[in-house]
């Protein structure tokens, strides 16, 4: 039994690689964020999923760098050394045997702290385009498991091993939709919401519930707001599991969804036409490269968030609505950029890693 612990933002292909390792007899420790730093404060998906599943949760202290705001970077670097410091403290109470990094700021002062005490360190590169966090991680990292081909330029290529984006199993099943009154439209924005979806989707609510019956994953910032719309053909929540998010992305006909690199790729998995709007800010504009993927597969549209109004997503999603055959067929294709076996792939190379101490 190896003792692992993961670390990273990108808490979704995190927990389908930690349910691989826990099958396979491993003892999982997660060090991540119990909040999150932008906008209104609410807690991060993984701390509101990993305690229930019996994980021991160690919250990390990490700087991050604040586009457009220098100040509050400058603010933020004081947490560099206590974060690092921290992080030592936290990894010899634990004594693991590997470090598995998803990315994102919060990993940096645990990899390096792993490096320093001769843990060594397997991160995973979720997306095309590599971050600030992901290039420095990996430099202290032995192995770099990538999901496209594209992000491995920039690492030594003896530490690349290609093994795609780790998914939930469930996605390359056949979903259940069954058949009733009307269409299934799921609307996400992911863990923590999409406001300016939201907001669209409100102006055009009373004419989306005619056709479909909308399920809307909102995020906790616009809940409340939301939950006051009454409409027997519009569910609302705040967050999703993993389960109840597969299965909600089974049974729809149309999705509506920003266009991180894991929603994309569960997208073409399950084979579902999407209208997808990348957030904008994103480092290297990569949600826009993502969603142009599927679009080329023609199982999708891209939605501008500059151009994302109510008028125009009513707009986008008719034409998909009239055209569903047509992005229908379209669903072989797309399930080409996923790969089930990628946890199996990163689950080995943890444990070859480990082993090779």
């Amino acid at each position: 039994m190896l003792k692992i612990v993961i670390t990273g933002g990108h808490a979704t292909p995190a927990l389908v690689v930690a349910e691989t390792l826990r099958e396979r007899g491993h003892k999982i420790y997660w060090f991540g964020e119990k909040r999150a730093h932008y906008g209104k404060s609410a807690p991060t998906l993984e701390y509101q999923i990993i305690p229930a599943m019996g994980i021991p949760f160690y919250s990390v202290i990490s700087a991050k760098a604040h586009r457009g705001n220098f100040l509050k970077t400058l603010f933020s670097l004081w947490k560099l050394p206590v974060g690092l410091i921290h992080s030592l403290f936290m990894l010899l109470a634990v004594r693991p045997d590997v470090v598995l990094s998803f990315g994102s700021y919060v990993a940096v002062p645990v990899a390096v702290a792993a490096y320093i005490l001769g843990i060594p360190v397997v991160t995973h590169e979720q997306t095309a385009v590599l971050g600030l966090a992901n290039k420095i991680v990996g430099f202290f990292s032995k192995k770099i498991a990538v999901t496209f081909p594209a992000s491995s330029r920039d690492f030594p290529p003896q530490k690349i091993v290609i093994t795609g984006n780790p998914i939930r199993g469930g996605f390359f099943k056949a979903g259940k939709k069954g058949r009733r009154g009307k269409l299934v439209l799921f609307i996400t924005g992911g863990s923590r919401g999409a406001q300016p979806v939201n907001k669209a989707v409100s102006e055009i609510l009373p004419v989306l519930t005619k056709t479909y019956m909308v399920y809307h994953q909102v995020g906790l910032l616009d809940f409340d707001e939301l939950a006051k719309k009454k409409d027997t053909s519009y569910q609302v929540v705040a967050n999703y599991t993993p389960e109840k998010f597969e299965e909600r992305l089974k049974c729809a006909d149309l999705v509506v969804s920003r266009a991180g690199a894991n929603t994309v790729l569960e997208i073409a998995s399950v084979g579902v036409p999407a209208i997808l709007v990348p957030i904008p800010w994103a480092r290297g504009d990569e949600q826009s490269q993502n969603a142009k993927a599927l679009a080329d597969t023609g199982l999708a549209l891209v939605l501008p968030e500059k151009e994302l109004s109510g008028e125009t997503l009513l707009s986008k999603i008719k034409y998909v609505t009239a055209h569903l055959k047509e992005f229908a067929s379209c669903a072989v294709n797309a399930q080409n950029l996923s790969s089930p076996q990628a946890s199996r792939k990163v689950a080995d190379l943890v444990e070859e890693v480990a082993g090779g101490r």
